[in-house]
């Protein structure tokens, strides 16, 4: 069991820190950093407790592994960083963290003392008083940060942050299973080490995966999308009305923009992927949903549908041409079409006739060519 806990949490404590490497979203990166950390500290009782240090050394009873109280608030800040929502006053932002320092300073002094002190403070003050207390203030502080963090995620309306979204499932599920856990230590009068060991294995996924997506996105910047200037129009005179306004959008930025993009995903082939669709394009290219879109659809005047049909298309003629033996339908699955009838209709659409006779007409002006 010491071994399983502590596989998991070496690999996500690993992720971690090179999360503090990622050259952009250092501060977003620093707090889910901080976070992956706090959660292998709560787990480290279990690690060294299972594999019996405790025994050997009762001494370490109070060691400041504790700082569950800056579970909520690392959660509702770091996903007020990746968003960028309510982000207004970011000076302010350590006075979340003042319990879990309250915490750590409780534990440490503590954890100064004699073990003989430390066994009367435990038996006569903290677990009977003490104990409930930080129970109960953890409940809350778990329930309303990750109520007020899923808000921020909600309120951003950026589906390029849509991986954030099974990052918040995963801890909202932990924050059950916590509330869960608590109970029924308080419901059955304490629970031993092994009734216990799956929820601590469940935190030793959860660092795993938090490291592994955390570093996954850690180096994406997703742009934030920029209030619109708005430009007044001139006032009619018959209608004598206000001022209509207007957006003006820098139509030539954005076809520079997409081009490049464009050009990106045909250089990488990102087209051939049948799943590819808006939101896995604007992850790959480090942008958001909204932005390739408007992108697309005003510097490029199509839309992301039409862009990779009609890349995918092009290969295909190119390879009916050049693969005259082969199977239409492989060469369509082979550049990126996931069904015949979505094939066959967008052929038709870009190039007005069939794959079939597309490819006869083919050889025929290549066999006149050729007898001329």
């Amino acid at each position: 069991m010491s071994i399983v806990l502590l596989c998991g949490i070496l690999y996500g404590t690993l992720r971690a820190a090179m999360l503090l490497f990622a050259p952009v979203n250092r501060f977003a990166n620093a707090l889910l950093a901080a976070l992956i950390a706090v959660l292998a500290l709560y787990t480290a009782p279990y690690i060294i407790g299972f594999a019996g240090y405790y025994d050997a050394y009762p001494w370490l009873s109070f060691a400041p592994y504790n700082l569950s109280l800056a579970v909520g608030p690392l959660i509702y800040l770091y996903v007020g960083a990746v968003c960028k929502v309510n982000w207004k006053a970011p000076r302010r932002w350590p006075l979340h963290l003042l319990p879990a320092l309250m915490q750590l300073l409780y534990y440490s002094c503590v954890f100064a003392q004699s073990l003989a002190f430390k066994n009367n403070w435990d038996s006569e003050v903290h677990r009977p008083y003490l104990e409930p207390v930080e129970t109960l203030v953890l409940m809350v502080s778990l329930a309303s940060y990750f109520l007020l963090a899923w808000r921020q995620f909600r309120k951003s309306g950026n589906s390029a942050h849509e991986w954030l979204r099974n990052v918040l499932v995963a801890l909202g599920l932990t924050v059950c299973s916590w509330v869960i856990l608590i109970v029924a230590e308080f419901a059955l009068s304490g629970l031993s080490y092994f009734q216990r060991f799956p929820f601590y294995l469940w935190l030793a996924m959860l660092v795993c995966y938090l490291g592994t997506e955390g570093y996954r996105h850690g180096a994406i910047v997703v742009p934030v999308a920029e209030p619109a200037v708005p430009v007044p129009l001139a006032t009619t005179p018959e209608s004598g009305s206000k001022p209509v306004k207007t957006v003006v959008a820098d139509t030539g930025n954005l076809a520079q923009l997409a081009e490049r993009w464009r050009a990106t995903m045909i250089a990488e082939q990102w087209w051939r992927d049948p799943g590819l669709d808006l939101a896995n394009l604007a992850r790959l290219l480090g942008t958001n949903t909204s932005t390739l879109s408007r992108a697309l659809n005003e510097g490029l005047g199509v839309s992301f549908n039409d862009m990779i049909n009609r890349i995918r298309v092009d290969a295909v003629v190119v390879e009916l041409v050049r693969q005259p033996d082969a199977p239409v339908l492989d060469i369509a699955m082979a550049e990126g079409f996931n069904s015949k009838a979505s094939f066959n209709r967008a052929f038709k659409l870009y190039t007005g006739t069939t794959p079939t006779q597309f490819r006869l007409d083919a050889l025929l002006q290549t066999g006149v060519s050729t007898s001329g």
